[in-house]
């Protein structure tokens, strides 16, 4: 998802340290990481099964929660889902890793939220990623870049509401809808081109965008709430389509 040359790893060997971790059984054969019980360390490897040979596919809610010594996180290809508050509020968290062969294909709510050292996150090689719970990416105030994935087919609620210093988002042309507050907040957004495929657009979307001068709306039907754009002052005109 994100790359850094900046993080100074000390990533160790999961297959030797799995019993580090903690787990929940999620099937015969499946498992959730839950907690993490080792030393502090700079970079964690999450294991790709657990010390009874099962199969890890999720990391639980608040598994990681709060770790302040977290700077690098990579998730193994066989993990489905990350849990609610999973990585929340992991303040020194810097980078996120995954690889083109990655099963992810759901991000519960609040995930990132307060994470406020990310600065870049890079989704589109993950094509089975297509669903965002709400305030997954909130408040995470470094925030500069976003890709999403091709396949997401909505801007989830609060998705990345209070991100003060995001710049860009390049965003699927498969997307259908932004929801509640999805964009808001985000102060330093200047440029916004919404895809035709685009059919509503939900109260306070892109609200409080202060400097958003740009906006291209579809040129297809779309349902755009009255508040969608509320206190974006910098825009002359929000009709703008093309």
């Amino acid at each position: 998802m994100t790359k850094s040359n900046c993080i100074m790893t000390c990533e160790i060997n999961m297959a030797e340290y799995a019993h580090l971790f903690t787990y929940e059984a999620v099937g015969e054969d499946s498992c959730a990481v839950t907690g993490y019980h080792g030393s502090e360390t700079a970079s964690l490897l999450i294991p790709s099964a657990d010390p009874e040979g099962r199969t890890v596919v999720a990391i639980g809610d608040r598994a990681f929660s709060g770790c302040s010594f977290l700077r690098a996180v990579t998730l193994p290809d066989s993990v489905e889902s990350v849990g609610r508050r999973a990585f929340a509020f992991c303040a020194n968290l810097l980078d996120i890793r995954t690889s083109p062969e990655s099963r992810l294909s759901s991000v519960g709510d609040r995930a990132f939220m307060g994470c406020e050292r990310l600065t870049v996150l890079r989704f589109g090689r993950l094509h089975s990623l297509t669903s965002f719970g709400r305030s997954v990416f909130a408040y995470c105030t470094r925030l500069r870049s976003v890709v999403l994935p091709e396949g997401m087919t909505e801007l989830a609620p609060a998705l990345f509401e209070g991100c003060a210093a995001l710049e860009q988002i390049h965003r699927p042309e498969s997307l259908t809808a932004s929801r509640t507050a999805a964009v808001s907040a985000c102060k330093s957004l200047r440029v916004l081109t919404l895809p035709a495929s685009l059919r509503v657009i939900e109260d306070c979307a892109f609200a409080w965008c202060g400097h958003l001068t740009d906006l291209r709306l579809p040129e297809s039907p779309c349902v755009i709430s009255g508040s969608a754009f509320m206190e974006c002052y910098a825009l002359e005109d929000v009709l703008k389509v093309g």
